[in-house]
């Protein structure tokens, strides 16, 4: 095998993860009269959703997964937040729990979208927790189940069950 298919999902995985980490924000700030309408609180996260196809693809065997996760958290929280620490531990907690549940489940699509299910919600979980504990999230639990998770969770799993073939066959073609 030559050198450059060695280091393909080494170099397309990172910087197509750093590519959704300003997708995000982009899409956020394009869509946010939509995304925010009273009373709903919608959050893309592509950069998550990329994550768990590395996570579904079993590409942490070629990509240092945790490093890029623990970086790509990093640098969430410099450019969004100023919050150091709560979205490194947000994404790392949602590989966590998709790793764990990963041994658990195979490769078919609703198995796919019940682990990105799984992940997503620990991810939202702990970013809640993050902001109840240093007062900046001021809403009620159910309110947050409701209006932010439940929105958000459906926009989120109908685009990584769109884009599951498609960055499956890119997986594929990148090994």
């Amino acid at each position: 095998m030559a050198f450059w298919q060695l280091t393909r999902l080494r170099v397309v995985f990172p910087v197509l993860l750093l590519l959704l980490l300003f997708v995000d924000g982009d899409l956020m700030s394009a869509m946010g009269a939509i995304f925010t309408a009273f009373p709903w609180h919608i959050l893309p996260t592509l950069t998550l959703i990329w994550l768990f196809y590395a996570v579904q693809f079993d590409a942490d065997s070629e990509v240092p997964i945790w490093l890029y996760t623990a970086l790509i958290g990093v640098l969430f929280d410099m450019y969004y937040t100023g919050i150091f620490g709560t979205y490194t531990v947000a994404f790392l907690g949602a590989v966590a729990a998709m790793k764990q549940m990963h041994a658990y489940l195979d490769e078919r699509l609703l198995s796919g979208m019940t682990l990105f299910l799984i992940g997503l919600l620990t991810y939202l979980v702990i970013t809640y927790a993050a902001g109840f504990i240093i007062g900046i999230a001021n809403v009620g639990m159910v309110s947050f189940l409701l209006y932010e998770v439940l929105p958000t969770l459906l926009l989120n799993l109908v685009i990584a069950a769109l884009a599951y073939y498609p960055v499956w066959s890119l997986f594929q073609f990148l090994r």
